[in-house]
């Protein structure tokens, strides 16, 4: 399989450093995910492993999402933004009545999902008091893999005051798929991050699972302390994933957290009240390190019951932190 793209740079370079104006720099489009990712020894195997079509990473193989955002006058504005295949950008939207001057922001990928080789990187900066919900159109498919392995960077900048929230629709791993992800974000003073997201390993009957998943989650404030770092590594074929203590029965798993300002710590036996009763999953809530906010995993059998386990955490950390309950975006 291979395919080949092209970028328009939206914005000039003068323009990308006023921007960048009391927050963390750009990464420099000479860095990749392959030099960027701390990826555990044993996954980066893979990523010296020849392709028999374009090497990885290169052109139509490196796709790129950077997005800086802004407050004014009680709306939150897209400022700059520079995105080539296979991401492609709307236009943002109004779409939430509890909080009307976040943006909504859909990134598609309309190439169909992230085969080998290929490496992608998004951005999100977001100034002082900004509000933002970012979101995809689909499920993002991670397809069977014969060599190298696909590699997904995503970095959050939020200043002083800012909120974001980031819920992208489930990724699915096919049979043999190989899939290495890193999320970064760092939090000014009183930020606050929400992230939901949702796993399927897709096995037709008869079929042999992912080859390989490698996760990691770090948050910093803007002092560079470590507010939390999550990490894991998953080999299906050296570990049964239906083993006792990881997913057992199921083959859908997710986790959704709120971080930034220390939390009252009987919101985890609250929120974990309301998520005990959904049938089918199995689920568990705590304070995260420092009490700078909670975390919430479940696996089940079913992607709509996963979803709803994960939407009622989103509604009930966003009631509690902000006041107003979460909406049901359009998809």
């Amino acid at each position: 399989m291979d395919r080949a793209g092209t970028a328009v740079r939206l914005v000039s370079s003068s323009q990308e450093q006023q921007a960048r104006v009391g927050v963390s720099q750009w990464h420099s489009t000479t860095e990749t995910p392959e030099t960027s990712l701390r990826l555990p020894r044993a996954f980066t195997t893979y990523l010296h492993e020849p392709l028999a079509q374009r090497p990885a990473g290169s052109a139509g193989k490196r796709g790129e999402c950077m997005l800086t955002f802004a407050a004014e006058q009680g709306k939150t504005r897209l400022r700059h933004s520079f995105v080539t295949h296979p991401f492609h950008l709307t236009r943002p939207w109004y779409l939430d009545p509890a909080l009307p001057g976040m943006t909504v922001v859909y990134v598609q990928t309309p190439a169909g999902g992230l085969i080998q080789g290929d490496r992608t990187s998004l951005r999100f900066v977001l100034g002082p008091e900004a509000q933002v919900h970012l979101t995809n159109q689909a499920a993002e498919k991670i397809h069977t893999m014969t060599a190298n392995c696909a590699l997904q960077q995503i970095s959050f900048v939020l200043g002083p005051g800012a909120y974001a929230e980031y819920v992208p629709e489930p990724i699915i791993l096919f049979p043999g798929a190989r899939f290495g992800q890193q999320l970064q974000v760092e939090l000014g003073e009183e930020a606050r991050f929400f992230f939901a997201e949702l796993f399927v390993s897709h096995r037709p009957a008869g079929s042999a699972s992912f080859d390989a998943l490698a996760t990691s989650l770090s948050v910093r404030n803007s002092h560079e302390t470590l507010l939390l770092h999550d990490r894991s590594l998953v080999f299906p074929a050296q570990q049964d994933l239906a083993g006792p203590g990881i997913l057992g029965p199921h083959h859908v798993w997710g986790q959704a957290l709120l971080i930034g300002p220390v939390v009252p710590p009987i919101w985890a036996q609250e929120i974990h009240a309301l998520l005990s009763g959904e049938p089918a999953v199995a689920c568990g809530t705590t304070v995260l390190p420092g009490g700078y906010g909670i975390g919430v995993k479940v696996v089940g059998s079913e992607v709509r019951a996963v979803r709803r386990v994960l939407h009622t955490a989103w509604q009930a950390l966003r009631t509690r932190s902000l006041g107003v309950s979460a909406c049901v975006f359009p998809k």
